[in-house]
């Protein structure tokens, strides 16, 4: 091997490491709820901010109102026929789900909770 062919591997290896810690960072930051209304990304809601309420309007009179807090999100009021929703809670790490089936509203949580372990190496 020469000296030109141990260079040339050496750069790609570290553009390797670069590249693979820039996309084992890409899916993490604050939580964010993504909220889906009859399958469609309608809104994308930070958690890291103030505590808010957003109502989600579902067409036919239907309406959720979420409460938005840095700890998670839940639905605070529907008014669907069986409010499963309501009763499911807040939801505050990422994957956690709401489904208002009625309404066709979808919660779900992204990104990485703070303090969450991302590798544990034995």
């Amino acid at each position: 091997m020469k000296k030109a062919d141990v260079f040339i591997l050496l750069i790609v290896l570290v553009l390797a490491g670069a590249l693979f810690l820039v996309l084992a960072r890409g899916g993490g930051g604050a939580l964010t709820a993504e909220v889906y209304l009859a399958g469609r990304l309608v809104e994308r809601i930070p958690l890291d901010g103030p505590v808010t309420e957003r109502r989600i309007e579902t067409g036919g009179g239907g309406w959720n109102l979420l409460r938005v807090e840095p700890a998670g999100v839940r639905v605070a009021e529907a008014n669907c026929s069986n409010l499963t929703c309501v009763h499911t809670g807040r939801v505050s790490v990422p994957g956690g789900v709401i489904a208002c089936l009625p309404h066709r509203v979808l919660i779900k949580l992204t990104g990485r909770a703070e303090g969450e372990v991302d590798v544990v190496v034995g």
